[in-house]
């Protein structure tokens, strides 16, 4: 019997002892983070499954995973020996559907209330003939548990900030009265931190902290542990009528209001603080007016993000040029290098803070795994010939950034260049697009697919998510991908930044995703002015595709015309920088050569 065996067999006994039938494990933290700090990673201690996704069904027989597939193959080698059986999930296969086929009447389904969505409660609630029971069962088995994070929280400084403080609290309230809410809960940490211009480092990449906000029409209270803030930032938030409250009274206080409408976001609070509110409040129940609102970028922090762009491109270029010279040297060079030199790179901008997210360097058959992470215990060299596959990105003062490029390392065969051809092309379909403003974004993924489908090839993820301005690297509401509903939320409004990356990833063999971040934009002096607005997507990420594994010949002329002009502006927004590095400066120019 294995660690987790042993694990899962305790959690069973702590079942039976608390009448417990089945027992639910999301990937979840009190503020329904898409990351969590690791007092939370519950999913990972029972099960040894590190996917950021994933939820786990134990009943007193049997035990489950469902993941989605960015990280089946990962998960087929994390769950060996734990008696864990892998659901590979889709439209058809999810948690819920097992849970309305296999509960029976009266059955009692256990989870961890203050981890569980006010939404998924109500669906589990309405929908399935369980009784639902709060009960947490992993604290009595977790003995030696990671403490909370205790990080400083630290302003944004005003001069990247597209609103100040009070600006954004305006706004907020006059969506409140809009919505007739005396009151407004926050629980999400991003839109904490766009709402008070605060950072901070309790969950490793996104620089957010711990916390809630309670927003009235008189005062605003900020329940954070007080031991992060000091006393001068302290009191520049009172100035802006921000209180500090301890961490752990916002069920003291939430308890206090009465006779209110409280305005909060289904899927974004826990169905535990609903239930310390008292009978006669109001829930009205609406998506964050701050989502919204920190969703469509300023003027000010666009071109802001833009400057992000090119420290980006930069070190890109500085190490991509450190690559190629050490590969001809056949310097040994490992997937975990490639994580440490690539952020050696960033880091030297005077803006760098922190990752973004973890590096994903994969190596021939490695890159196959959408979320694959090298580790000292699993890694591979990059050696002989094939792909090597890297996503990263970095956050900086002044924006946050994500790309995924492939090089081609020795020799290439015909097979990997008509894939990474295929990619492209369905990278260039969506990027080049015109659409109508307000169209749902889902409905556009469809476009980014096309040259695969042809192909009868697909990719089991979201070809875009929404990105955040120095704040989360996912982040809504809107979302390029067929596999999200199509909700008032996800409608596309100029200002939105998003990712586009599709890919195509063969077991075994290689994984090829391409990926920028690109700007909605409106299109200037439009054809025709009676159909309303359109936009576009105005790439902002500036690095070079791989020429070595292009086929000309399947790039038809439009295809041709986007990809020298995204090369053109990528050279003539980074050569500026590099006139003072020849070689960098050498490799940008060779990278960037017109295609016929």
């Amino acid at each position: 019997m294995n660690l987790y065996q042993q694990k899962i067999t305790q959690l069973r006994d702590l079942m039976k002892k608390n009448h417990i039938d089945v027992y639910l494990i999301l990937s979840s933290d009190p503020h329904l983070n898409e990351y969590l700090p690791d007092f939370y990673q519950n999913k990972t201690f029972i099960s040894g499954f590190k996917g950021s996704a994933g939820t786990l069904i134990f009943t007193h027989k049997k035990a489950f995973l469902w993941t989605d597939g960015r990280y089946w193959l990962q998960a087929e080698k994390e769950l060996k020996g734990s008696s864990i059986e892998l659901q590979k999930q889709d439209h058809a296969n999810t948690f819920l559907n097992w849970l309305k086929e296999n509960l029976k009447n009266n059955e009692i389904l256990g989870t961890d209330f203050s981890l569980l969505s006010l939404n998924l409660f109500e669906n589990l609630q309405t929908n399935y003939r369980a009784r639902l029971k709060h009960i947490d069962l992993i604290s009595p088995l977790w003995q030696d548990r990671p403490n909370l994070p205790k990080s400083k929280i630290y302003e944004h400084k005003i001069k990247y900030c597209g609103y100040s403080r009070q600006e954004k609290i305006k706004q907020i309230r006059e969506k409140m009265q809009d919505l007739n809410a005396q009151s407004h809960l926050i629980s999400s940490l991003d839109d904490i931190a766009w709402i008070t211009n605060l950072r901070g480092n309790d969950i490793e990449y996104n620089p957010v902290f711990l916390s809630y906000l309670l927003i009235s029409q008189k005062t605003i209270l900020l329940f954070v542990d007080q031991n992060k803030i000091d006393s001068k930032l302290e009191k520049k938030l009172n100035q802006d009528g921000i209180y500090i409250k301890n961490y752990c009274e916002i069920y003291q206080e939430i308890q206090k209001l009465r006779d209110i409408n409280l305005l909060i976001e289904p899927t974004k609070t826990t169905a535990l603080l609903i239930q310390y509110l008292h009978k006669s409040v109001k829930i009205i129940k609406e998506i964050n007016p701050s989502t919204y609102l920190k969703s469509i970028k300023t003027q000010k922090e666009i071109k802001h993000i833009e400057n992000a762009m090119i420290e980006d491109g930069i070190a890109l270029c500085r190490f991509f040029t450190w690559l190629e010279e050490n590969i001809k040297k056949n310097k040994r060079i490992s997937e975990l290098d490639i994580d440490l030199k690539i952020t050696e790179f960033r880091s030297k901008s005077p803006y760098y803070i922190s990752n973004s997210f973890a590096t994903i360097a994969g190596f021939n058959a490695n890159g196959a795994c959408v979320h694959y992470k090298a580790t000292k215990e699993n890694f591979s060299y990059i050696k002989d010939n094939g792909l090597l596959l890297i996503d990263s990105g970095a956050q900086y003062e002044n924006g946050t950034t994500d790309i995924t490029r492939v090089v081609a390392i020795g020799k290439v065969s015909k097979e990997q260049i008509y894939d990474y051809t295929l990619v492209l092309k369905a990278h260039i379909a969506i990027s080049s697009t015109i659409f109508p403003k307000d169209i749902p974004m889902p409905l556009l993924d469809a476009i980014s697919r096309a040259p695969l489908w042809k192909n009868q090839l697909d990719y089991m993820h979201g070809t875009g998510h929404g990105v955040g301005y120095f704040l989360n690297v996912h982040e809504g509401p809107q979302t390029l991908s067929y596999f999200a509903p199509v909700l008032e939320k996800t409608k596309a409004k100029e200002g939105m930044l998003t990712s586009i990356e599709p890919g195509i990833y063969k077991k075994d063999k290689w994984g090829i995703r391409l990926e920028n971040l690109v700007l909605n934009t409106k299109v200037k002096n439009p054809k025709n002015k009676d159909y309303g607005e359109f936009l576009y997507f105005k790439p902002l990420t500036l690095c070079p595709f791989e020429l070595k594994c292009i086929d000309k010949t399947l790039l038809n002329k439009d295809e041709k015309s986007w990809l020298n002009a995204y090369h053109k502006k990528v050279y003539d927004k980074l050569s500026i920088r590099l006139k003072n590095e020849p070689k960098v400066l050498k490799w940008l120019k060779n990278k960037t050569k017109t295609i016929d």
